[in-house]
Parts: structure tokens; C-alpha cells; sequence
């Protein structure tokens, strides 16, 4: 992989384009989409906070996928030689199969983003209002970057979890020869393949148990040092997607819990369906993003914590002391070798992050909507320009 002027001039012309139109914005009364469907004291820091958050959102995924573009180089160079290595141990990685689901996940997102922007854009101007073109740009902006980086964080996710399954799969294949007592030579013309997944095949090769352990010890360290190196890549990437997505998503849901609870004291000239419609598929559409995130890096775990189950299985089986000594170096090597995916260190990228969310979301619920209730109507109508008289009456006495 290497990189060439013409990304850099692309890159800048984009964040140029998008700078531009998020200022626009701003400078139009912070003109968000949302905002056509009500307005309100905390709709308006809402929209300002969103805005801001788009827009710093951008910019750090643009600039963090640029700057340690060394990172995302040297991952890639290292699965070139892990899968060089696993050639030799008679895998054959189907990469047209890889490639066409990388498409279709990256096809998937773009679709959903799409039919969420023209669907969005098709209510505003069911009311006759005519959303500016910078507004076009930042609502479309916003979230096609932010479902393409998570679309390849899951694409490189995907690959490491591949890797580990077709290690875990060499590992039980020498079990099952060892049950089966089917240790023997076998010449290039007795070769047979089998699937491991749909991504890969393997082929029986003429190598001794000890062999294999080890060249399945130096992968195992290559997938670690893979994963390691992406996560570096990634790691401010997938701390400003969450925390974007966090944001938009206690926005909506308080926005959609008001008005079914009937405590919206909103203005709309759209329907309730249309309004709940609206903001909860914008709300799916970042949960969708979340669990996009934590599923792939929850996977790629979970795959190499089998590893180590396979590996004492085997040495339970191991007869000659050559083979038990690489066994137990494999088990030591997995002890401190780990996979782990944080946002920049604060916190970890697995399934404990849905507990985390959800407490912190329904806190943050639970605040909006008591801020809301202790706003009395009456005051709402005293503030009216008719009651002046009675507050300057009521601030005398």
C-alpha cells in the first residue's frame, strides 16, 4: 500500500468543502435538519451540539486516517506475510470471496445512508421548506464518513477474525489426526482440501506436528501484531464515531420519548408518525454503527480466546516431549499475547460497552425529561408581552 500527492490534495479540497458548509450552518441560525421538525431551548443546543460534533467528527477521522497512515501500512504488510506463511501450511485464502464482502458491507452502509438522507430530505420539503445546499452536504457528510470508517474497522475485524479461525482449524485437524492415529506422510498427489470457512481452504500437508505448532506459533504472533497495529489506527476514530453517535442518539431518544409520553409542548407542522419515524431511524442508524463496531471487534476476541482451549486439548494428547515443549511455549505465548480494541485507552470496544451506554443513556433521559416537567406552563404564558405587567407586579411584591 502506498500513498500519492493526489490523496492529500482530495483529502484537503473535502475538509475545505466541508468547513465551509458547516460554517454556513452555523452562520444561518444553525440550521440542522432536525431543526425543521421543532424548535426548542434544548432542540437548539441540540442542533449546535450536533453540528460541532459533525463537524469535529470529520475532521478527526479525516486527519486520523491520514496522519498514522503508517499504521494501516504496516498491518497490512504483516497479514501479507502471515498469509504467506499460511500458503506454506497449505491454506489457500480466498480473497475474491473477502473482496465481495467487503463490497456488499460497504454497499449496505451506503444504501442505508442514502435512504435515510432522500427519505429526511423528502419531509422537509413536504412542508414547502427548502433545506439550504450546505445543509445537504453536512447531513450527508456526517454520517456517509462515519459509516465508512466503521465499515472498514469491521472489514479489518473480519480479516483478523479469519486468520484466527483458519489457525484454530489447522490446530483441531492435527487433534483429530491425532485421535484418529492418521499421522503419516502424504505425497503432493494425496492431497485433499477442505473448508475451513467460507473464505479459505485447506489443504493435508506433509509437515511433523512440531512443524506446524511452531509456524502456527509465529502466525498467532503476526495476527496479535496485526490486531496491535490497527488498533492504533483506529483508536481515535472509533473514540469520536462513539462519542458522536452517544450524542445523536440521547438527543433522539428524548425527542421521540417526549412526544409519545405527550410532554412535547412542540410546534410541528409534520405528523407525530413522521416525527417519531424521523428521529428514530437516525437513532437506528447509529445504534446500527455501535454494534457494528463492538459485534466485529467481539468476534475477533472471541476467536482467539478458542486458541488456547485448542492448544491445552492438544497438549493433554501430546506424546513425544519435542511436540509438549512447543505446546507449552504456545500456551506461555498466548498468556501474554492478547487482542484488545479501546478508543484511545479509555475504554474497551467489546460487549461491556452496551452495559455502559445504556446506563449512561437512560441517566441522561432521565435528566432532559425531568428538565422538561419543571418547566410550568405557567410561566411559559406569563412571558408573554400581555403579562408584563403582572411580573413586574409579582417582582415588587
Amino acid at each position: 500500500m502506498k500513498h500519492s500527492a493526489w490523496g492529500y490534495v482530495n483529502v484537503a479540497g473535502h475538509l475545505i468543502v466541508y468547513a465551509a458548509c458547516y460554517t454556513l450552518t452555523l452562520q444561518n441560525d444553525f440550521e440542522t435538519v432536525a431543526g425543521y421538525f421543532f424548535s426548542s431551548h434544548i432542540s437548539h443546543f441540540g442542533d449546535f451540539m450536533q453540528i460541532v460534533s459533525g463537524f469535529l467528527g470529520v475532521m478527526v477521522i479525516y486527519l486520523t486516517a491520514i496522519i498514522p497512515k503508517q499504521y494501516v501500512q504496516h498491518s497490512m504488510a504483516v497479514m501479507q506475510e502471515m498469509d504467506q506463511m499460511l500458503h506454506g501450511m497449505g491454506i489457500k485464502i480466498m480473497y475474491s470471496k473477502l473482496l465481495r464482502f467487503s463490497y456488499i458491507y460497504i454497499l449496505t452502509m451506503v444504501t442505508a445512508n442514502l435512504a435515510y438522507a432522500v427519505g429526511s430530505f423528502r419531509l422537509v420539503r413536504k412542508i414547502n421548506e427548502q433545506p439550504s445546499w450546505s445543509l445537504h452536504v453536512t447531513f450527508v457528510v456526517q454520517h456517509t464518513v462515519v459509516l465508512f470508517a466503521v465499515a472498514m474497522f469491521s472489514c479489518f475485524t473480519r480479516m483478523l477474525e479469519m486468520r484466527f479461525n483458519m489457525i484454530n482449524q489447522v490446530l483441531k485437524n492435527l487433534s483429530h489426526q491425532w485421535d484418529t492415529r492418521s499421522i503419516k506422510a502424504i505425497t503432493q498427489k494425496q492431497r485433499s482440501l477442505q473448508c475451513l470457512d467460507s473464505f479459505s481452504m485447506y489443504t493435508i500437508v506433509s509437515k511433523n506436528p512440531s512443524e506446524i505448532i511452531q509456524e502456527s506459533m509465529e502466525i498467532h504472533q503476526l495476527i496479535c501484531e496485526a490486531a496491535s497495529t490497527a488498533n492504533k489506527y483506529f483508536t481515535y476514530q472509533l473514540l469520536t464515531i462513539i462519542s458522536i453517535a452517544f450524542l445523536i442518539i440521547v438527543f433522539d431518544a428524548y425527542y421521540v420519548l417526549e412526544t409519545l409520553l405527550g410532554k412535547s409542548k412542540r410546534e410541528s407542522k409534520f405528523k407525530t408518525v413522521e416525527f417519531v419515524t424521523f428521529f428514530s431511524c437516525q437513532m437506528i442508524l447509529y445504534l446500527i454503527a455501535i454494534i457494528s463496531i463492538v459485534e466485529g471487534s467481539n468476534r475477533a476476541i472471541k476467536k482467539s480466546e478458542k486458541t488456547g482451549g485448542i492448544v491445552h486439548a492438544l497438549l493433554n494428547k501430546a506424546k513425544t516431549p519435542e511436540v509438549k515443549e512447543k505446546l507449552q511455549q504456545f500456551s506461555m505465548q498466548l498468556l501474554h499475547l492478547k487482542i484488545s480494541f479501546t478508543a484511545a485507552g479509555l475504554f474497551n470496544i467489546d460487549r461491556t460497552l452496551y452495559f455502559t451506554i445504556s446506563g449512561a443513556l437512560t441517566t441522561y433521559l432521565i435528566i432532559l425529561l425531568q428538565f422538561t416537567s419543571s418547566s410550568p406552563p405557567a410561566l411559559e404564558g406569563a412571558c408573554t408581552p400581555g403579562n408584563s405587567t403582572n411580573i413586574a407586579n409579582l417582582t415588587q411584591h
